[in-house]
C-alpha cells in the first residue's frame, strides 16, 4: 500500500516519546525544567529526562484535568499537557498561566484532538487509537522551532529491512497478546509484574517504519467511523454503570479512547466486570511509585494520589456486553 505523506509540520516517529524529546530537546536548554502530569505513564516523566530536563509533577483535578491553581505556583521553563484518556484540558488556561513557555500537548491517547500548544504528540501504537503499531506524530505548531525541528527530522535513521522484520513479527505477537480472551489470562498478568518495576529507558529516536507508515494511511478513512462507535459504546456502558449504582461517576473524553468509572471499591468493580467478561484495568495505579522514581514526593500531588486508588479503565473499542 501507499504510505502515508505527512503534512507541513507533521512528522511521523517510532513512538510518540521520540515526538516529545524532540519538541523539548529543540524547545529548551538542558536541565529545563518541565511541567508533566503526575497521574500518567511512567514515559511522560522518562521522556523529560532523556531529553536532558526535569520533570515538575503537576497535580490533575477530579476530572483528569490538569490543576490549573497547582500549575500557577510552579516554576516551570515548559509543560507536556497530557490529556489522559482523551479528555481534553483548556490549552487557553494553561497559557494564561505559563505564558510563552513552550507547551507540548500529548495526546498519546487523544487521536482525534485538534493540534494545540507549540507542538502536539499523537500515539498509533497498540493499545492506543488507531492501535496500528511503532508509531507516533508530532506536531509543530509554532512557527519558531519549524526549521531546527525539519533539521533534526532528517538526520533521523530510518529502519532496515531486517529492522521492519523484526518491528513486524514483535507488532503480531503484541496483536497476539491483546486477543481478548489472552489479554485476560496471560498479559494483564505480565503487565501487572512488569508495573512493579520503573521503565527507566532510553528513548531512540527513529522515523516511523514505512511498514506502518502504510498501515496509518490505509486506516485514515475509518478511524472517523471508529471514534464515533466508540462513543457509542462508552455511553452504553456508562449508562448501565450509573443506573445499576456500579460507579460514583463515569465520563470519557471526546475520542472515547476509553470510559473512566470512580469507585471507592475498585477490585470488587474490576471484579464484577470479569464475572460478565468485560475487561478493565487500572490504569497508572502505580503512578505515584512512578513518579517517585523521577523525584515525585509524597503529599505534593493529592489529587493525582487519591485518583490512583479510585478509577477504573474500560476499553470502548468493541460493543461490550449487557451489565
Amino acid at each position: 500500500g501507499q504510505a502515508y505523506a505527512p503534512a507541513k509540520g507533521e512528522y511521523l516517529f517510532n513512538h510518540a516519546r521520540s515526538g516529545i524529546v524532540m519538541a523539548l530537546r529543540t524547545a529548551l536548554p538542558e536541565g529545563g525544567r518541565v511541567g508533566v502530569v503526575t497521574y500518567n505513564c511512567h514515559t511522560v516523566a522518562n521522556a523529560v529526562v532523556e531529553s536532558g530536563c526535569t520533570p515538575i509533577f503537576v497535580d490533575v483535578t477530579e476530572d483528569l484535568h490538569v490543576d490549573v491553581q497547582h500549575l500557577s505556583v510552579l516554576e516551570i521553563d515548559a509543560i507536556v499537557v497530557t490529556n489522559l484518556f482523551g479528555i481534553r484540558n483548556d490549552i487557553d488556561a494553561i497559557r494564561t498561566v505559563v505564558g510563552q513557555k513552550p507547551i507540548i500537548v500529548d495526546n498519546a491517547h487523544g487521536y482525534g484532538l485538534p493540534a494545540e500548544g507549540d507542538f502536539t504528540v499523537y500515539s498509533i501504537n497498540q493499545g492506543k487509537m488507531p492501535a496500528l503499531g511503532a508509531g507516533g506524530l508530532l506536531w509543530v505548531n509554532a512557527e519558531q522551532y519549524m526549521a531546527s525541528i525539519q533539521q533534526q527530522y532528517a538526520a533521523l535513521p530510518s529502519y532496515s529491512k531486517s529492522q521492519e522484520m523484526k518491528l513486524f513479527i514483535t507488532m503480531l505477537a503484541k496483536a497476539w497478546m491483546h486477543i481478548p480472551w489472552i489479554y485476560g489470562l496471560i498479559t494483564r498478568r505480565m503487565k501487572s509484574h512488569r508495573g512493579k518495576a520503573i521503565c527507566r529507558e532510553a528513548v531512540a529516536l527513529r522515523r516511523m517504519s514505512k511498514g506502518v507508515s502504510r498501515m496509518y494511511q490505509q486506516a485514515l478513512p475509518t478511524i472517523a467511523e471508529q471514534i464515533q462507535q466508540q462513543r457509542a459504546n462508552a455511553q452504553q456502558m456508562a449508562d448501565a454503570l450509573i443506573s445499576k449504582g456500579l460507579a460514583e461517576k463515569v465520563w470519557y473524553g471526546d475520542n472515547a479512547f476509553m470510559l473512566i468509572a470512580r469507585t471507592k471499591d475498585t477490585i470488587g468493580l474490576s471484579k464484577y466486570l470479569a464475572d460478565r467478561g468485560v475487561e478493565s484495568a487500572t490504569h497508572f495505579a502505580r503512578a505515584i511509585e512512578w513518579a517517585k522514581e523521577f523525584g515525585y514526593t509524597e503529599g505534593q500531588c493529592p489529587m493525582a494520589e487519591r485518583l490512583t486508588k479510585e478509577l477504573i479503565m474500560i476499553p470502548t473499542y468493541v460493543p461490550l456486553a449487557q451489565v
